[in-house]
C-alpha cells in the first residue's frame, strides 16, 4: 500500500470531496485524522473506513478558528508522532 504507516488530517473529512479523499488515503493504508464541523458527516466517514479496515478517528473543528485548528493538529501530532507534509 503506497501510505502504509502514514498519517492524514483531512479538514472538511464529512463532506463529500473531503470523505472521497480521506476513503482514498486510508484504503492506501494511512491512519485518517477526520476534521470537520459537523459530527454526524465525520462519523459517517469515519465508519465507512473502519468498516473498510481502516483506522480513523474524528474531532470537531472549525477551520477557521486557528487556534483550534493548531490545538487539533497538535493533538494528532502527539496521537501519531508525526503528519503527513
Amino acid at each position: 500500500m503506497l501510505l502504509e504507516g502514514k498519517n492524514a488530517v483531512i479538514y472538511g473529512g464529512g463532506g463529500a470531496i473531503g470523505g472521497a479523499a480521506a476513503r482514498a488515503f486510508a484504503r492506501e493504508g494511512a491512519r485518517v485524522f477526520l476534521a470537520g464541523r459537523t459530527r454526524a458527516g465525520l462519523d459517517k466517514v469515519a465508519a465507512d473506513i473502519r468498516g473498510a479496515g481502516g483506522t480513523a478517528e474524528t474531532a470537531q473543528v472549525d477551520a477557521t478558528d486557528e487556534r483550534a485548528v493548531d490545538a487539533h493538529a497538535a493533538t494528532a501530532n502527539i496521537s501519531c508522532g508525526a503528519l503527513i507534509d
